[in-house]
């Protein structure tokens, strides 16, 4: 019980990355992505991978705030130069919500959920143009996040 709170306050924080993103569209076939950004491209599609793979948020907070960390990481350093400054702000946020997390030292009844939620809205502006932009150059679909 306290590791699904637990974990339910890291999925708060995943919220921040890019939750919702389903592919491509296989039956039309995707169009060509440009070289320019195939490298952020790959980044994303691994990302979403790691993120919906059954072993996504094992190992307890510090683990998964990792992981978390290094993704953003890995899509600020190939993001398009629209997007890096979007990606910035997404990765600061995301490092405030896993420190949050981490004060918490697994204690479920400690989550700042406002703190969170506060986060995650400030996130939203930098989040719908990574998603705009992303589906654009790289002919990602995104869907609504479960």
């Amino acid at each position: 019980m306290v590791r699904r709170r637990v974990l339910a306050g890291w999925c708060a924080v995943g919220a921040l990355l890019l939750t919702g993103c389903g592919g491509t569209d296989e039956a039309a076939g995707p169009p060509p992505v440009d070289p320019a950004v195939k490298s952020y491209c790959d980044t994303v599609v691994r990302v979403q991978a790691e993120q919906t793979s059954p072993q996504a948020g094992q190992g307890g907070v510090q683990v998964a705030g990792d992981a978390a960390r290094k993704q953003v990481t890995d899509l600020v350093a190939t993001a398009p130069p629209e997007l890096v400054a979007d990606w910035r702000t997404v990765k600061d946020l995301n490092d405030e919500a896993l420190s949050s997390l981490a004060a918490t030292r697994g204690d479920p009844n400690r989550i700042d959920r406002a703190a969170l939620t506060r986060l995650e809205q400030q996130s939203q502006p930098a989040v719908q143009r990574i998603k705009d932009v992303t589906a654009a150059r790289c002919h990602v679909t995104f869907r609504p996040s479960a």
